[in-house]
């Protein structure tokens, strides 16, 4: 869905704030004093289980309004990390208009289906079929790109990749080593090449 931009009288910055890619924007149990838009780039929200292992929540996209908390006076309830390069505007609500509230509901509420429907993906099928998904995901956001020859690759490691599907990093690294095998994929340091994306997307079920 797109959004408007929020107008200047939102907030006092006129300038995104910059995060650095791997940097933390805040941590569950800190305080929520406002909401940010995110600019561009790729932000996610990270919670850790009772295993003590971190679990994707949710990708912040270009765009997306979150630190919801800040609406009900909460802590924050989960980390937020910058996967890439990025820059965020704080929103502070004491300058909130009728309207910006609406715009606030309107991103909060499509963020809501996205993270039902990646929560079905992350559940449904064998670990093969997740990972396939996910990986396309991530294809069509800031960690992704298209190589001269047109096939798409995405930045990423295999514990996030894990984090993103509810895996172990031991059971991504297997199958991604025989998805390369089966040569669907072609792993290289932090990027890997989708080298078949019509068969992964066959894989994934998104055909």
């Amino acid at each position: 869905m797109t959004m408007q931009p929020m107008t200047a009288s939102t907030t006092p910055e006129l300038h995104g704030r910059p995060v650095r890619r791997g940097d933390t924007l805040y941590y569950a149990g800190d305080l929520s004093s406002s909401l940010y838009r995110l600019e561009s780039g790729l932000l996610r929200a990270v919670r850790l289980t009772p295993q003590g292992r971190n679990l994707t929540v949710r990708h912040i996209r270009p765009g997306d309004i979150f630190g919801e908390e800040a609406l009900h006076g909460l802590n924050r309830t989960h980390q937020v990390i910058a996967l890439t390069d990025a820059s965020i505007q704080p929103i502070h609500l004491q300058h909130l208009s009728g309207e910006e509230l609406w715009q606030v509901t309107r991103s909060l509420s499509a963020q809501l289906q996205r993270v039902m429907t990646d929560g079905v993906h992350i559940q449904d099928g064998e670990l093969r079929e997740r990972i396939a998904r996910y990986l396309l995901n991530l294809a069509d956001s800031s960690l992704g790109g298209r190589h001269a020859n047109g096939q798409p690759f995405v930045r990423a490691t295999h514990e996030l990749i894990a984090e993103g599907t509810g895996a172990t990093r031991e059971s991504v690294s297997k199958l991604i080593g025989e998805m390369r095998d089966d040569g669907l994929l072609s792993p290289a340091y932090r990027c890997i090449t989708l080298t078949a994306e019509q068969d992964l997307r066959t894989l994934a079920g998104l055909v």
